[in-house]
């Protein structure tokens, strides 16, 4: 896959010139003492990683691909250990459209169980593509102003697997903010990319801290990809946690 001191040096004044000074500076305490109190740097508000979720989690929203949408379930079917981590299995309701990619026609999507970051699609009991360990797009805990970048290996093992390789993404909590969706209406951290490997994809994303999960996303990929164009976005229309 396609995805990119100053050392200030203090001169020495002669002792000569400051022997000619008529008034002494005021010595950092004084000087400290005198200078207005600034007030406390506000943090803003910051969101842990959520608790595992159990088998049987379900997942229900508006998923739109290239203009068509459609309801989509997501079951946590189970768990399983790949490449020294535990990620989440779940089963769609109908297979995935991805037009051109590597993940079309994809009946499962891996993600890992502890970041809640993607790391895969699988149909038949086979992985199609994958991202060893996981694509990074969210990195815990959250506070706007946050960034981070991400540089796993992509793994292609159906259409270019001479594709696979390392690429990176940065990221970036862009704003906490209000989010309507058909579930409701909540508070939640707007993640994006900044900047990746080639331009050539992005995707957002918005956790809300009330709901403990994502509430809705969207990505894409531009003609200058390889897989070609895609738009693609979910929104959250219930959640049933086990």
């Amino acid at each position: 896959m396609r995805i990119h001191q100053l050392v200030i040096m203090a001169i020495a004044v002669p002792l000569t010139l400051t022997a000619c000074n008529q008034q002494q500076a005021p010595v950092a305490s004084e000087a400290a003492a005198d200078a207005p109190e600034m007030p406390p740097k506000e943090a803003g508000p910051t969101a842990k990683a959520p608790s595992e979720y159990g088998i049987g989690t379900v997942f229900v929203g508006n998923l739109t691909v290239n203009g068509e949408t459609r309801i989509n379930t997501d079951t946590m079917v189970q768990k399983i250990e790949r490449d020294g981590r535990t990620l989440d299995v779940y089963e769609h309701s109908a297979a995935s459209s991805d037009p051109g990619g590597a993940c079309d026609g994809e009946t499962h999507v891996l993600w890992d169980s502890q970041t809640q970051n993607w790391a895969g699609c699988m149909a038949d009991g086979e992985v199609l593509g994958e991202s060893q360990p996981y694509t990074a797009r969210f990195e815990w805990p959250l506070q706007v102003g946050n960034t981070w970048r991400t540089q796993p290996r992509w793994v292609d093992h159906v259409l270019h697997p001479d594709w696979s390789g390392e690429y990176w993404a940065e990221y970036k909590v862009l704003a906490y903010e209000e989010v309507s969706v058909p579930a409701g209406r909540y508070m939640a951290f707007k993640v994006g990319t900044t900047g990746t490997e080639y331009n050539d994809w992005h995707e957002t994303t918005w956790y809300s801290p009330q709901v403990g999960a994502v509430v809705k996303a969207a990505w894409g990929r531009t003609e200058d990809n390889g897989y070609g164009p895609l738009e693609g976005s979910w929104e959250l229309l219930s959640v049933e946690f086990k």
